[in-house]
């Protein structure tokens, strides 16, 4: 049998896959539409920069917490418990507009994700034998893309469709239905002998957890900065259809996944993170030099392109290199990595946008990813 028949055969596999899409469609259905929503309630760039950035920083802040919960006590409670959270967090747009309890939300939103994520991947690359561990993560990681295309695509049309709050129901009624299927469909996850685990700061030290992080620092960094400033880019240059990035970036990552086991068989992971994050760069600079229609719909792809390839090469390049015993925790710091990357992206680069404007922050966004990457490189050549 296949390899793919037999991951999608696993009910605990197909259980946490189709959580996985529901929780990041409920989550991402609201990231396009925020950023216009705040800046037509009269928000400055900066201010807006701040709100989207600072989910980021609460899941980091909880992040060592996550990954231990995860290795002491299973994946499948942490991601009960993020889920419950990020219900509370989804519902709470219902009645906050002013800048400081959206700040504070939106930091409440992310310590919900670092419990949800660090379980949710814990637990896909557990249900598996080792030799398709990676396998599972690309497919995992696949469902998560097309759960974020799927809620990025929408979010603009119903936006202008229908407004804001229906967003805000949408999100709420996929997350609830995510629980459902949480609690019928998997069952608890067996646990490592606590014997051979090491400390946070021992996992955070070793190069092959460090690295990888590194290089998902800056790809989340461009990330981060592309999901705020293109929909604040197009409005400044009078255009209506910045959807059109979201649809590319949608396609180009579903597609991506699919193909992501083939890239990293023909290359070393090392290679094709490296390749991936270029990918990223190239998009970041033609938002910079030639901002129209049409480059953010090629912009689109590229950073598709790489986004895709890039989280479950080095999710796999990872879990391949820690102790069972510690996976939890690694998985924990680089996914707290790409949380600095997204806090980052949005928040400083708020800044640089009111100050010197959006050539600036995309241009900023292609240095960062060029710097990490040479890190990356030259750590594990």
């Amino acid at each position: 049998m296949s390899t793919l028949l037999l991951i999608f055969s696993n009910r605990q596999f197909l259980g946490i896959a189709v959580v996985q899409m529901m929780m990041i469609f409920s989550t991402n259905i609201l990231a396009p539409a925020l950023p216009v929503h705040f800046k037509l309630q009269g928000l400055a760039e900066s201010e807006i920069g701040f709100i989207m950035g600072i989910v980021s920083l609460g899941a980091l802040i909880v992040r060592p917490w996550t990954g231990m919960s995860v290795d002491r006590r299973g994946s499948r409670p942490t991601v009960f418990l993020g889920q419950m959270l990020t219900v509370a967090g989804i519902a709470g747009f219902l009645w906050l507009t002013e800048f400081w309890p959206l700040l504070a939300l939106r930091f409440f939103q992310g310590i919900a994700m670092a419990f949800y994520g660090t379980g949710a991947i814990t637990f896909a690359s557990c249900v598996e034998t080792p030799e398709n561990t990676s396998s599972a993560i690309a497919y995992f990681s696949l469902f998560t893309m097309i759960g974020l295309g799927a809620g990025t695509s929408l979010a603009p049309l119903l936006y202008h469709s229908f407004g804001f709050y229906s967003i805000i129901m949408t999100g709420l009624i996929v997350a609830i239905l995510a629980v459902s299927v949480m609690s019928f469909f998997t069952k608890p996850m067996p646990l490592c002998e606590s014997e051979t685990r090491v400390p946070f700061q021992s996992v955070l030290t070793q190069t092959e957890v460090l690295a990888p992080s590194v290089c998902l620092f800056a790809s989340n960094f461009a990330l981060g900065t592309a999901f705020t400033f293109v929909p604040l880019l197009a409005l400044s240059l009078q255009i209506d259809n910045y959807f059109v990035f979201f649809v590319a970036f949608s396609l180009a990552v579903v597609c991506t996944r699919m193909g992501v086991q083939y890239l990293n068989k023909r290359w070393r992971p090392e290679q094709t993170a490296v390749y991936a994050s270029l990918l990223n760069a190239c998009s970041a600079l033609l938002l910079a030099i030639m901002p129209s229609v049409y480059m953010l719909a090629v912009s689109g792809i590229l950073i598709g392109l790489g986004f895709g390839i890039i989280y479950p090469t080095l999710a796999g390049y990872l879990v391949h290199r820690v102790h069972p015993a510690n996976k939890g925790t690694a998985l924990s710091i680089l996914s707290g990595a790409g949380d600095v990357g997204n806090a980052l992206g949005a928040s400083v680069l708020g800044i640089v946008a009111q100050a010197l404007g959006f050539t600036w922050v995309f241009m900023g966004a292609a240095f960062v990813i060029l710097g990490c990457v040479h890190y990356f490189y030259k750590k594990t050549r």
